[in-house]
């Protein structure tokens, strides 16, 4: 079975699995509305209708929004005013978001439809998914999210395909909304009651990167125990920091697994059983149990949080079907999300900044294992691999900066919706702070294993063997000077990718 002939996902049957979020974001597999959530939606939207008969003011239905809530609408109005909802809100700047956050976004939208406390129609839902099926995917511009009454300017754009405004990408086109929309024999949507604020409404862009941000730093997380237990040994490094009698004194889980790992990883082999001067290593190999344990304990507060709030309401109002009331509430805040973000940036970027520190040892050694300068077998004709090093110190820098938390910033636009969460910045800044981290990652993995492989016949365990291979189908030795840009670059967005995952599963390797 190909992935696109997956059975589809069924959304508002279940809460979504962040399995089943991965594979319709990756574009593996599509989604459809479950009947079940027809029904449901369909008595919310009821209740809506008989609250409004009766004279209910409803806020961003029959009233202005924000300051202007004090505004009654006509009846005649208010389909106007829904549709200039969503077309005012596509305001966005920079660059298009990927086409895993604009599917995610879909599937996120939809399924908090599927809740039926928006109160809007199933085709609504519906259509959103019918985006995911046809593959077409709105152009989303990065910027412009504030992240507090939901991600409104992203949502605008998403909402904007819908009815027929803006473009689409369709594959690798870029085609007008109303064409592609023709295309697929679909008709530009028509908004009626809360719809367009339903649509701009709730935090999907937010959680999509969110959510993106989480697979990639669980297999960081796993890639810096790899590149750690690799380079331990490549230095003729000790063990005994990683001796669980050690670490029960002071028993942090993310210690003593990280601990597990490193270990498991380095039984068997020659290079740990030299003989050295030195009594202990340098921090960056000591105390691994401790840095990198310490990112897997946040880690867990941040999946938890971005875990809840994939399957969460994100509208506002909400509309209550048993006893038709109506309650308007905060649930389009950011800010849950926003700090779990602003945590993620901060966790992987300590994991490059420890990583590289295990580099400056690999290429320019304190102590003397017989390792040549530059980890090059030409030290006076060239710089080796000195140069992956520099690339990785500038990277951790960069991530310095891009760790300021986003969230302790507020930028109020309005005398109401006074305070914003900024969490679409936390959630961009941690994209961009993982894939720097990948890189330097990426570096050090090279080096050790050019470090191991210059110490022949001395061996490596055989799961780091089985990583160096890895390794080399993407990297070759370096023997002589070249350009390593594109083949790092590759490496790694494979580590962000899963492959290293994959490679050891597939030489019966599992690490946590």
């Amino acid at each position: 079975m190909s992935d696109r002939t997956r059975p589809p996902v069924l959304v508002g049957d279940h809460p979504l699995s962040l399995e089943e979020y991965r594979q319709v974001s990756e574009g593996r597999a599509t989604a459809r509305l479950a009947e079940s959530a027809v029904a449901r939606m369909d008595r919310h939207r009821e209740s809506l209708f008989r609250q409004l008969g009766g004279g209910a003011r409803v806020y961003g239905v029959n009233t202005g929004y924000g300051a202007d809530s004090t505004t009654l609408l006509e009846p005649e109005e208010i389909r106007t005013v829904q549709r200039n909802t969503v077309l005012s809100h596509a305001m966005g700047a920079g660059p298009p978001a990927p086409a895993e956050i604009v599917r995610g976004m879909l599937l996120l939208k939809a399924n908090v439809m599927a809740m039926g406390y928006s109160a809007v129609r199933p085709m609504l839902a519906a259509r959103l998914l019918e985006f995911l099926d046809h593959d077409l995917l709105p152009v989303v511009p990065e910027q412009g999210s504030l992240a507090a009454s939901g991600d409104l300017v992203p949502c605008g754009h998403l909402g904007a395909a819908l009815l027929g405004e803006g473009d689409v990408l369709v594959g690798e086109r870029l085609v007008p909304a109303a064409d592609a929309l023709a295309g697929a024999g679909l008709a530009p949507l028509e908004v009626e009651e809360k719809e367009g604020l339903a649509i701009v409404n709730g935090t999907a862009f937010t959680e999509a990167y969110a959510l993106a941000a989480v697979l990639r730093a669980e297999r960081l997380l796993r890639a810096a125990d790899v590149a750690a237990a690799a380079t331990l040994q490549a230095l003729h490094g000790f063990l005994a920091a990683f001796d669980p009698r050690a670490l029960r004194p002071r028993p942090f889980p993310g210690a003593l697994l990280v601990a597990e790992n490193v270990s498991g990883l380095c039984r068997g082999g020659t290079l740990l059983d030299q003989p050295r001067a030195r009594v202990h290593d340098p921090y960056c190999l000591r105390c691994v149990p401790q840095v990198h344990g310490a990112s897997r304990d946040a880690f867990r507060y941040v999946k938890e949080a971005v875990l809840v709030e994939l399957n969460s309401f994100t509208d506002n109002p909400l509309v209550f079907a048993d006893d038709d009331t109506v309650i308007s509430a905060g649930n389009f805040h950011a800010q849950p999300v926003g700090i779990p973000m602003d945590t993620l940036t901060i966790l992987v970027a300590e994991l490059a900044s420890i990583s590289q520190r295990r580099i400056q040892h690999l290429v320019a050694p304190v102590y003397d294992i017989g390792l040549p300068p530059k980890l090059s077998p030409e030290p006076r004709l060239g710089s080796g691999l000195f140069m992956l090093n520099t690339t990785a110190a500038a990277l951790v820098s960069e991530n310095k900066v891009l760790s300021f938390p986003a969230s302790v910033d507020s930028m109020a636009v309005d005398t109401v919706e006074d305070h914003v969460s900024m969490g679409s910045v936390g959630a961009r800044k941690a994209m961009q702070v993982l894939a720097n981290t990948a890189q330097v990652l990426a570096a050090e993995l090279v080096c050790a294993c050019q470090a191991i492989e210059l110490q022949s016949p001395l061996r490596p365990s055989p799961e780091v063997a089985a990583v160096a291979r890895m390794v080399r189908e993407t990297i070759p030795f370096v023997t002589h000077d070249r350009g390593l840009h594109r083949e790092v670059a590759a490496l790694a967005a494979g580590l962000l990718a899963g492959s290293l995952d994959r490679s050891l599963e597939t030489s019966g390797i599992v690490i946590a």
